[in-house]
């Protein structure tokens, strides 16, 4: 569900500039996703869910974690859930590309969704979400 959220705001994108930007509104859109899901896939995931549990107690970083970068040694029965943050870090990448729609360089906004989705993101969620 939080997927489609990128339509949304593709839509509600489109619909807030010039017909000359359409394109490029819609092209950011998209490339949110999938430039946002390598940048989580990296390392956004590992800095915000990576901490290691042993013994029963939490070894993880209070600044971020230090688990899972490209997913390595990642659960099989926990993609669905790496799924479901994926879809909240691009979103949130995402709501800021209506803000600068029309004034921002195409390629620093793709530099701007990949860091959103690596670090900034995944370091407030992990000290919002994390134990440590």
């Amino acid at each position: 569900l939080i997927v489609f959220m990128q339509c949304g705001f593709a839509m509600l994108s489109a619909g807030a500039v010039r017909t000359k930007n359409t394109k490029n509104i819609i092209l950011k859109n998209l490339l949110d996703a999938c430039f946002g899901g390598l940048g989580f896939f990296c390392l956004g995931y590992g800095f915000a869910y990576g901490d290691e549990m042993k013994d029963g107690e939490n070894n993880g970083n209070g600044f971020i974690g230090t688990k899972y970068f490209f997913l390595i040694d990642f659960p099989d029965s926990e993609y669905v859930s790496w799924f479901f943050q994926f879809a909240f870090a691009a979103t949130a990448a995402t709501i800021v590309s209506g803000a600068v729609a029309e004034r921002c360089k195409f390629v620093a906004y793709l530099m701007y969704s990949f860091f959103l989705t690596a670090w900034v993101y995944p370091v407030v969620v992990h000290w919002v979400w994390s134990d440590s």
